[in-house]
This record gives C-alpha cells, sequence and structure tokens, in this order.
C-alpha cells in the first residue's frame, strides 16, 4: 500500500500528477514552438507541483522558481544585471522566508524515573 503525504496523495497520484504537467507542457510548447526557454517554465512547473503533493512547499518555491527564474533570464538575453538583480532578491527571500532550522524548539523529553 502506497504511504500518503502531506495533501492526502498516494506517491502514484503525486507522479501522476507530475507527469499530467510534464504532458500540457511539451504539448503548449510543441503548439507555440517556444521549446527554449519554455522547458525550462515547465520543468519549474513540474517540480513545484511534485514538491508541494510531497508536502515540501519552501523547496516547491525554491527549486521551481529558480527554474523559472532561469527561462526569464534565457528569455532577457543573459544580461548579466538581470543575474545579479535576481541572485540578490533571491537571498534576501530566502534570508526572510525560509524556516529558521536554529529557531525550532526542541522536543520535551521527560527525563523523570518516576
Amino acid at each position: 500500500m502506497s504511504q500518503g503525504n502531506a495533501m492526502g496523495l498516494t506517491k502514484v497520484r503525486a507522479d501522476q500528477m507530475i507527469i499530467g504537467v510534464w504532458l500540457i507542457g511539451l504539448g503548449i510548447l510543441s503548439y507555440t514552438g517556444a521549446w527554449w526557454p519554455g522547458t525550462m517554465f515547465v520543468a519549474g512547473a513540474a517540480w513545484s507541483v511534485g514538491d508541494l503533493v510531497a508536502g515540501r512547499g519552501w523547496y516547491a518555491a525554491h527549486r521551481g522558481l529558480w527554474s523559472i527564474a532561469l527561462g526569464i533570464w534565457a528569455l532577457l538575453d543573459f544580461h548579466l544585471a538581470i543575474f545579479f538583480i535576481v541572485l540578490g532578491a533571491a537571498i534576501i527571500v530566502k534570508a526572510l522566508a525560509r524556516p529558521c532550522a536554529f529557531g525550532k524548539p526542541k522536543p520535551f523529553t521527560n527525563n523523570d524515573l518516576e
């Protein structure tokens, strides 16, 4: 039996959703002929869906948005200024939005032997 995840979907159903996103994206790219950087947008969407259904919200934003940002950067002719602006914004967002590993409270353990 497949184990469910945060959204109550089984791994098989989550994989089916990812495949569905890829097929829709490839269909759109085939129709428009915009293979580059369109594949970066499709990959970003597929990674985002895969991570969201697995319950990894931050990683969905992180991996998917980086792939989409690379596609946008390609649309803007790989201009170096855009690279530094996006990189700086990503560092700021990561510092503000990512859950802090050091701020988590330790789980309570009762060490009393009664």
